[in-house]
């Protein structure tokens, strides 16, 4: 037996009992078996596919009792809308406004200074917070219409994947942009500020291991493909080495190889899992905690001897400060020239 592959069609009625405002759904569903034994290994693979066909239900259904709640569900729908695009709007118009303050910084620097502000300093008039909150309005929103417009039977149920993603990812990014009132408190402050130092030198990091560990899919599927069944494909070889990257599955892979078979891929099978264990666990992952505890430690030092000043804050903020400290006048009433130096003293970063 090469491949043998059963195929039949099944007809199907779709009712949620644990909504009664929903309408029943009427499904064909083409099913597919396949057994494949072309490689002769001793292994025969077997798949089983799916596909669904909507129909129309033929029939009358009662929703005599199912109208009020149908209509609180719009209703929450709409609102949801409608406050997500409140959101959208102001924070469109803050974001606009702040890429307003940016180009007159550009222009002060120019004329004053003679000089271009970086990219870093242009960064500090972005609000990512914002910026977050924008894309899950989007989000939520998107999905908030699809969803409408599946209830009312204007698109077929099989967007629903499409509408659970949009509004998954949404609700996931707000509870995200929650972080930012925790940055109040100097704690959690510290551990944001810490992700925040510790994301460029992770993705840097994360590049390198990314070029071993393809080396090593890549490697182990062309070896080990023929013979074990957790590296048939490249990309379950994939999720092998992921699962034993985080000390899944270890010992059934190591025994899903027969020593009976061919010795010489059986020893390389045990090298090679050995090697990447080894190498991924105990030194991988040992870098990644100390990249981590390095940025921490940095922003801990900061909250004691101060944060290091940019060129946007020495040239412009110190700027002020010194002005003000020549022409007294300028001052507010309950602001002392003493007062006002010893602040410019403690922004002034020190020498080395």
């Amino acid at each position: 037996m090469i491949r043998v592959v059963l195929s039949f069609p099944i007809r199907t009625i779709y009712l949620n009992t644990l909504d009664p405002s929903d309408e029943p759904d009427c499904y064909e569903v083409n099913v597919t078996i396949s057994y494949d034994n072309a490689l002769h290994d001793g292994q025969t693979l077997i798949y089983l596919e799916s596909v669904n066909h909507r129909k129309v239900c033929n029939g009358k259904i009662d929703h005599s009792d199912n109208y009020r709640k149908t209509y609180e569900v719009a209703t929450l729908n709409i609102l949801v809308i409608l406050l997500s695009s409140l959101s959208l709007l102001l924070c469109t118009r803050s974001l606009y406004r702040a890429n307003k303050l940016r180009l007159h910084a550009l222009h002060f620097f120019k004329n004053n200074f003679g000089k271009e502000l970086s990219a870093s300093d242009q960064l500090n008039f972005v609000d990512f917070w914002i910026v977050l909150i924008v894309i899950n309005d989007l989000l939520i929103i998107a999905g908030s219409v699809l969803k409408l417009m599946i209830e009312k039977r204007i698109f077929e149920s099989a967007h629903f994947p499409t509408c659970s993603i949009l509004l998954g990812v949404g609700n996931l990014l707000v509870w995200m942009g929650l972080l930012r009132y925790l940055g109040f408190f100097r704690k959690y402050n510290v551990l944001i500020l810490t992700m925040k130092r510790a994301v460029p030198h992770v993705l840097r990091f994360s590049l390198c291991a990314l070029l071993l560990y393809g080396g090593f899919c890549l490697c182990g599927w062309l070896v080990l493909g023929p013979y074990h069944i957790k590296f048939k494909q490249l990309s379950t070889t994939s999720e092998c080495l992921f699962s034993l990257l985080n000390g899944d599955d270890m010992f059934a892979t190591f025994e899903a190889l027969d020593p009976k078979g061919n010795v010489m891929i059986w020893w390389f099978c045990r090298i090679y899992l050995y090697v990447f264990i080894s190498l991924f666990i105990y030194i991988i992952l040992s870098l990644f905690i100390s990249i981590i505890m390095d940025a921490y430690d940095t922003i801990k030092n900061y909250y004691e001897s101060g944060f290091p000043l940019s060129d946007f804050q020495v040239s412009f903020v110190l700027s002020c400060f010194s002005r003000l400290t020549l022409n007294p006048s300028l001052l507010p009433r309950d602001v002392s020239r003493n007062s006002l130096q010893s602040i410019l003293r403690t922004l002034t970063p020190p020498r080395t």
